[in-house]
């Protein structure tokens, strides 16, 4: 390769998306799930009891209409009757069918609910142990569409008025502060002072 020969920058590959994780406190979500997946079921198994029921009824009633009728042919009999057994197999399956795809719909809809709701919930706990910890700042906002958003407005006023009263008091040090110097007294008699001016102004920051 010839020495002024240009050089093909190399791209590396674009990054990989994760899924998104919708499982943040998997215990709730489950068990709230499946509360309501075993609600579910349970009526569903009960409407399509009721429903095969009544279709096992139709079935016996043919069979006694066609037993009261002793000029039907034998095989024309015998075709009705299996016609109304593979309707009752139809009747069963679709009932099956449709209880699975209701479950695991009702499943991926109550981890969805969910989600929108451990979600601000783990977002405000993290938040809280960072106002323990000093740190007087709200960071993010809860998405569009989840959750508890009075609950969020609600701490985060909190929040905001927390620092205003600390401002408030971080300008009353600075003022006597100002004073004690003012005064005479020296910085090594102030230091403490200081020192406590600072650490509540790094909690504003």
């Amino acid at each position: 390769m010839s020495a002024n020969a240009e050089t093909v920058p190399q791209t590396s590959a674009p990054p990989k998306r994760r899924l998104r994780n919708f499982l943040l406190d998997t215990r709730f979500q489950l068990k709230y799930t499946g509360m309501v997946v075993a609600a579910t079921v349970v009526v569903a198994g009960v409407l399509g009891y009721f429903a095969y029921d009544y279709s096992r009824g139709q079935t016996e009633s043919l069979t006694v209409t066609m037993a009261m009728q002793p000029d039907l042919h034998p095989e024309v009999a015998a075709d009705l009757e299996g016609w109304a057994e593979a309707q009752d197999q139809k009747v069963l399956f679709a009932i099956l069918g449709g209880i699975v795809i209701l479950a695991l719909t009702m499943g991926f809809t109550g981890i969805i609910v969910t989600h929108k709701v451990v979600g601000p919930s783990y977002k405000m706990r993290r938040l809280l142990r960072n106002v323990a910890d000093g740190h007087l700042k709200v960071e993010g906002r809860l998405r569009k569409g989840d959750e508890l958003q009075e609950l969020f407005h609600a701490f985060e006023q909190m929040v905001v008025k927390l620092r205003e009263r600390q401002a408030k008091e971080v300008a009353q040090l600075d003022l006597a502060i100002e004073k004690a110097r003012n005064s005479g007294a020296s910085d090594d008699a102030l230091a403490d002072l200081v020192s406590v001016r600072d650490e509540m102004q790094s909690q504003l920051d």
